[in-house]
């Protein structure tokens, strides 16, 4: 294989985003009553290099899943909102999750 093929097959990772749908199931903060919140978030893919980056040893004590959620999620109805590390790290456990997921979802490779 070549490079041109290698490009082709989608082994270099390309710019662009993919849209995932979250469903967030929560207690509403005023009521108390739980709610189901659906809305869309656009994920970056990664190349190996970014990602190895960001799951490098770190001598601080940033969180690691944090840097990655702010690296690829990205709100807004085009994707035009980049997610900071901070807003990511502040994110409820659950919602935290949900972002991993589609994260993982988007940047995984798929099982053979």
């Amino acid at each position: 294989m070549n490079l041109e093929e290698l490009k082709r097959a989608g082994g270099i990772v390309a710019d662009g985003l993919v849209k995932k749908e979250i469903v967030w199931k929560h207690k509403n903060p005023d009521s108390g009553k739980n709610v189901i919140d659906k809305f869309f978030i656009h994920v970056r893919r990664q190349s190996f290099g970014v990602i190895e980056s960001l799951f490098a040893p770190a001598d601080d004590q940033s969180s690691r899943n944090a840097k990655y959620i702010a690296a690829c999620v990205l709100l807004g109805e085009k994707g035009e909102e980049p997610l900071s590390y901070e807003n990511a790290f502040a994110l409820s456990n659950d919602l935290g999750f949900l972002f991993l997921a589609a994260v993982n979802e988007v940047n995984s490779s798929p099982k053979n």
